[in-house]
């Protein structure tokens, strides 16, 4: 293209042809590691000290998820030189081609050797990732997510509890690592705790990316580890995700709450997953209706988590409300067997239409009707083989909050 007469579609196609993205941003002084399907380097048009630029992952384009910036290789020139569209065209069209660069690998450890933890330092830096996840960026994220596609207003329950109770990973690829990196935690400690992980090509990523997380905190407070919850849509992404077994996590053992997880005079109801916690303790704070919710994070329970909760409700009925479905009805059954059968501890068991849970139900009918749905709470149905007979004065009374 000569002068400054209109460029046709073809040229302006050649052109990007020519100049391929990943040379024209290597050239520009950023230095690209190769991560899974694309290149990630430090974005030039922020302060970006987390590697948010991804080169190639849609073929010809780049993005930023730090700022937001994305296009193909002449909005980059266009935004790197202040330029207008013309004119980043007409740039190119005098520039010559960018030498192909190779991408520089990140060097973690070719091999990661398993470490022990030390307990404390295993939860400071638990508490270093719970505060990335949690700045006001993440955090924002997160509470949109659930207002807008989940129907789950945080809000009052975080002023409540005076704490953010969601974050978000972001969706870079290292964002975590490096940061964490940067404040002194060792490779050896981010892979031991399952918050990274080693690439087939040897390069260190999060373990966590796209999800919403909450934290699985100790009867102390202590963040023991993350669950998280996907939010890209991906089908090829599972829906939660947990830590594999560490120092101080154990999915055996784990309970999570967005509550704190010592004995209380409120009713504790068991659900399913960690939305519909967060559901209830959302729709609890609007209507001051006293509740804990807890879950272990699926229809599986261990006699551990039984006791554990079974602790939190001293004397008091626990109200399992998992979700309406085959899979949350043999969960359910399971809680009452260990609760009930196992303890000896009282217990009621909230039914939901087919295919519903409680999530779903709160965001349907709005935050009241998690009274409505206390008071579903049935006494449950004696195990085969066995005659329960539930005291006369409460066989028909239903479990209602107290106000």
């Amino acid at each position: 293209m000569t002068g400054h007469g209109a460029a046709t579609r073809v040229d302006i196609d050649q052109l990007r042809a020519r100049h391929r993205i990943e040379d024209v941003v290597a050239a520009s002084g950023v230095e690209l590691h190769p991560t899974g399907r694309s290149l990630m380097g430090c974005c030039p048009f922020h302060d970006d000290r987390t590697a948010s630029l991804s080169v190639g992952g849609v073929p010809d384009r780049f993005h930023c998820f730090g700022c937001g910036a994305s296009g193909d290789v002449i909005d980059y020139v266009a935004r790197l030189h202040g330029l207008s569209f013309r004119g980043a065209v007409e740039h190119l069209d005098h520039a010559p081609i960018a030498p192909t660069t190779p991408p520089v690998a990140q060097r973690p450890e070719a091999r990661h050797r398993f470490v022990d933890v030390p307990v404390e330092r295993a939860y400071a830096v638990n508490l270093l990732a719970w505060e990335h996840w949690t700045r006001p960026v993440n955090h924002a994220f997160a509470l949109a997510y659930l207002r807008h596609y989940r129907g789950i207003d945080l809000h009052p329950a975080e002023t409540v509890r005076g704490d953010r109770l969601v974050g978000h990973t972001g969706t870079a690829w290292a964002s975590m690592t490096n940061h964490l990196a940067r404040h002194g935690v060792a490779t050896d400690e981010l892979v031991a705790l399952d918050l990274a992980h080693a690439t087939r090509r040897g390069t260190l990523i999060d373990t966590m990316r796209g999800r919403l997380v909450v934290p699985v905190r100790d009867e102390d407070g202590h963040i023991t580890g993350f669950l998280g919850r996907d939010t890209t849509g991906d089908p090829r992404a599972p829906k939660y995700r947990n830590p594999t077994r560490t120092e101080v996590f154990d999915k055996a053992t784990m309970l999570y709450s967005p509550q704190p997880l010592t004995p209380t005079n409120d009713p504790v109801v068991v659900v399913e997953g960690p939305l519909d916690a967060l559901a209830v303790t959302a729709a609890a704070a609007a209507t001051r209706i006293p509740v804990m919710a807890c879950t272990a994070s699926g229809v599986a329970v261990t006699p551990t988590q039984a006791d554990r909760v079974a602790a939190l409700s001293p004397g008091r009925p626990v109200l399992v409300a998992l979700d309406g479905d085959a899979a949350g009805r043999e969960g359910a059954t399971r809680w009452v067997d260990l609760l009930h059968g196992r303890l000896g501890h009282p217990v009621r068991v909230v039914d939901l239409p087919d295919g519903r849970d409680p999530a779903d139900w709160i965001a349907h009918h709005g935050p009241h009707a998690l009274g409505d749905l206390l008071a579903r709470a049935r006494h449950p149905a004696p195990p085969a083989g066995r005659h329960h007979c539930p005291d006369p004065a409460q066989q028909h009374e239903p479990m209602r909050p107290q106000l």
